[in-house]
């Protein structure tokens, strides 16, 4: 079920952490991330494009209301809720007229996620767009050869040839090859973008983008490895802020490690498309990693994909039983296609329409175009409503998931690394 983003404008890191842990089970809302109070906050809400901005007030926030009043007039249909420690009338009154559609005091807590979906719905009838939002999916595995990134450029395409605005970031900074796949000869890459502009234009983005003839950006990765360190989280974070709204859908295609720079884009992200084979080593690796993306609160992105499928010993019901979460896409083995589509530069979805592969692959772009529509959003927090209204009902007993028993997880070789796992961990700065 589509669910409405939110975005939390607070600076102080315990009432973070208060809305993280209310937010990470709602129903009807997502939280996509936080914001500081500071003069890039237009710039950081027209990146996440949220449906609802939740405004947390806090001591010496003078400029609360102000800031109120240019999102309700510089973003049609994006609403605006107010959390507060106490309510008065002259509160009231200000933000009625600055466009504020809840307002949710702190001994109230329970009722925040209601809150929000009703201001998203009262908020829908100034915004007169009927397409879709934009969404940001990112390409992830525990463990490298399991196709992550045949995928990744199979998915893009497949997006792009669907008349969506598509692009692809190659965030495999050592040895990406998602140009190789599309036979694109990679002149300008995220290394000379970053070495060169020290803040993103869109104009930039697409000045060192390169085109494929299906229609796709792609924003190449380094050329050698020694160019990779020149690529911050910052500048993760800022080209996904600065693409998003130009762009339909954009498409991460993502190594597998847990440095900052994927810590990063796995937040930005929309939707985590996590890749597996079906052996033993690519379970296991698949059932560590949930617990780590569990522990950072980002277990609601993920969508379990079983490439190369073929009969073994692992099935997917052990996939089902052992990661508690349903398969949503099996892949079938195409090791021919993808070997002639990889020497040949043709991704499978143009080069071979009509093999199981190629197949497979269109109904994932298909869902993600249908999945982005707003009359589903629309439907999901009506019917979030409804139940609340209706009260708690009997439902039938279900088995107690087993606890996850926390993870030790080994301390970063760097402080900076291990100091960034430590704040995330805590439910820090998104």
């Amino acid at each position: 079920m589509a669910k409405y983003k939110v975005l939390a404008v607070v600076n102080n890191e315990e009432k973070r952490l208060m809305i993280r842990q209310r937010l990470s089970r709602a129903e009807g809302v997502a939280l996509v991330g936080f914001a500081h109070v500071d003069a890039d906050i237009m710039t950081r809400i027209k990146g996440y494009a949220p449906h609802i901005v939740l405004l947390v007030q806090e001591q010496g926030d003078a400029g609360l209301m102000e800031l109120a009043q240019r999102i309700y007039q510089g973003f049609p249909g994006c609403a605006i809720a107010l959390l507060t420690p106490t309510l008065d009338l002259e509160m009231l009154r200000s933000a009625m007229q600055s466009g504020v559609r809840q307002i949710i005091t702190e001994d109230n807590m329970a009722t925040l996620n209601d809150a929000l979906v009703q201001a998203a719905l009262f908020e829908q009838g100034r915004n007169n767009e009927v397409g879709g939002d934009p969404r940001v999916i990112a390409m992830y595995s525990g463990k490298g050869g399991v196709g992550r990134t045949t995928l990744a450029v199979n998915l893009a395409v497949a997006l792009s040839l669907g008349g969506r605005r598509t692009a692809l970031i190659d965030l495999n900074l050592n040895f990406g090859d998602a140009p190789l796949l599309l036979n694109i000869n990679a002149k300008d890459t995220l290394a000379e973008l970053t070495q060169e502009k020290t803040a993103f234009l869109i104009e930039d983005i697409k000045g060192f983008s390169m085109q494929h003839s299906s229609g796709l950006s792609i924003l190449c990765a380094p050329s050698s490895p020694e160019f990779a360190e020149y690529i911050s989280a910052r500048h993760v974070e800022m080209l996904v802020n600065t693409m998003r709204p130009y762009y339909d859908f954009i498409v991460l295609d993502l190594p597998n490690d847990l440095s900052e720079n994927t810590l990063t884009a796995l937040e930005s992200a929309d939707d985590i498309f996590l890749c597996a084979r079906k052996d033993i080593s690519s379970l296991r690796s698949t059932k560590i990693l949930m617990g780590i993306l569990g522990t950072l609160q980002l277990q609601d992105k993920i969508k379990l994909i079983i490439n190369a499928d073929r009969p073994g010993i692992v099935t997917q019901k052990d996939f089902d039983r052992i990661l508690q979460m349903p398969v949503a896409y099996v892949v079938p083995e195409a090791a021919k296609t993808v070997q002639i589509s990889q020497e040949r530069g043709v991704p499978a979805v143009i080069g071979f329409p009509r093999s199981d592969l190629a197949v497979e692959i269109s109904k994932m772009a298909r869902d993600q175009m249908n999945r982005s529509s707003k009359r589903d959003m629309q439907a999901a927090g009506e019917a979030t409503l409804a139940a609340a209204k209706a009260g708690p009902a009997i439902k039938p007993a279900r088995p107690v998931r087993p606890a996850h028993k926390p993870l030790k997880t080994p301390k970063p070789k760097t402080a900076r690394g291990a100091s960034l796992f430590k704040s995330r961990k805590r439910g820090g700065s998104a």
